[in-house]
């Protein structure tokens, strides 16, 4: 009886941080509805999987991770706040260019 504890105890150990692993990296898609503007649909998995990025890239420099503490809104990501410390048209898509804005806002 002994050994079966001490063998569920150590096959528990190893598959609680492998099963962290396992799961999705990111937070899945976020979605923002601002005023007199489309939703917007943010993919943590086009970010992170998609383009490799790291959540420590955003999280906690550019965005908190709790939603609704960012008071995000265009005339702060078109000065390069927020979104736009990426979406620049250099490191990403222009959010300041009007053909872009389908590209966030469905």
């Amino acid at each position: 009886m002994k050994r079966l504890t001490v063998a569920v105890v150590v096959v528990l150990s190893l598959a609680v941080p492998f099963s962290a692993f396992a799961q999705r990296v990111g937070g899945g898609d976020l979605t923002f509805s601002p005023k007199n503007a489309s939703p917007v649909i943010f993919s943590h998995e086009k970010h992170v999987s998609d383009k490799g990025l790291k959540c420590s890239g955003c999280h906690y420099q550019i965005f908190q991770m709790t939603q609704g503490s960012n008071k995000i809104d265009m005339s702060r990501i078109t000065k390069g706040d927020f979104c736009g410390k990426c979406h620049n048209g250099q490191k990403a898509f222009d959010a300041k260019d009007e053909k872009n804005c389908v590209r966030c806002h469905r």
